[in-house]
């Protein structure tokens, strides 16, 4: 697998985390993040399986954005994958698509739907790309002109979505709704529109990516140790938790990464055999 990751330059590192180069087989789950994506996929079209039998599925071929999504995702390309991942922050998809985010949680739409011409025009000269940094750029020049029509979220928003996502803290959501003189109930609406779900599922979202990279990076013997490290009440709930989310066993995701060194790289997603 080829995996190159570039960093945005300013303004668009304000939103976006990075954009990844994947070359290779992409066939397998992915686990859910805290944040949407964009996609322009470069070579054979892909597989979403809307089932657990792997018998129902929807084709995507040129490009598409990722809703947030809250349960795993089994995805397989017809052949030779090559892609560009824009991976935005929690908040930075919005200022590109100005949709309530909601709106995309658990699905994927074609970019056609969302910008028209232009990200066909891009992936029309991403064909043309000599090289990844030519590809990076054009990537983000396009999203630089959306970046310029759009509007920002909400400040306060941005200031409670950054302490609720800092594993450093212990704020519960009402004491955070204090802090900012907000409404539970105004900032459960402001999240979904800005991040797609409620506070208390983008904290567990938040809560299940510091897992993933946390199992990933240990190893196996230190497991028992991961329920502790991340406050879990005990480990009956840990497991309770972490499967809710993968549909696995924290046990059975550390024998994937032992059998898949690419999950160290990218925790999120376990490919198949």
């Amino acid at each position: 697998m080829i995996y190159q990751k570039h960093i945005p330059k300013f303004p668009l590192d304000n939103y976006i985390d990075s954009i990844i180069y994947i070359e290779g087989n992409n066939k397998g789950t992915g686990l859910p993040k805290t944040a949407m994506s964009l996609i322009f996929n470069l070579e054979d079209s892909f597989k979403l399986f809307t089932d657990k039998e792997f018998t129902k599925y929807i084709d995507y071929k040129k490009h598409w954005v990722a809703g947030l999504q809250t349960k795993p995702t089994n995805v397989e390309s017809y052949g030779t994958s090559k892609m560009l991942v824009v991976q935005f922050k929690t908040l930075g998809a919005f200022i590109f698509l100005n949709d309530p985010l909601h709106y995309y949680t658990d699905n994927y739409i074609s970019l056609d739907n969302i910008f028209n011409k232009e990200a066909n025009e891009t992936w029309e000269q991403l064909q043309e790309a000599q090289s990844w940094n030519e590809k990076f750029l054009f990537v983000e020049n396009f999203l630089y002109r959306k970046l310029l029509t759009n509007k920002l979220p909400n400040k306060k928003l941005i200031s409670t979505i950054e302490i609720l996502l800092d594993n450093r803290t212990n704020l519960s959501i009402n004491e955070i709704c204090k802090q900012f003189n907000i409404s539970r109930k105004h900032l459960n609406n402001l999240s979904k529109e800005y991040a797609g779900v409620s506070p208390k599922m983008l904290s567990s979202l938040n809560r299940l990516q510091t897992t993933l990279k946390t199992i990933s990076s240990s190893k196996s013997d230190k497991l028992t140790n991961v329920a502790y490290e991340l406050e879990y009440f005990d480990q009956a709930h840990f497991n309770n938790d972490f499967k809710r989310f993968t549909n696995i066993k924290p046990t059975e995701y550390v024998k994937l990464v032992e059998q898949n060194p690419t999950m160290k790289i990218v925790p999120h997603f376990i490919p198949f055999r």
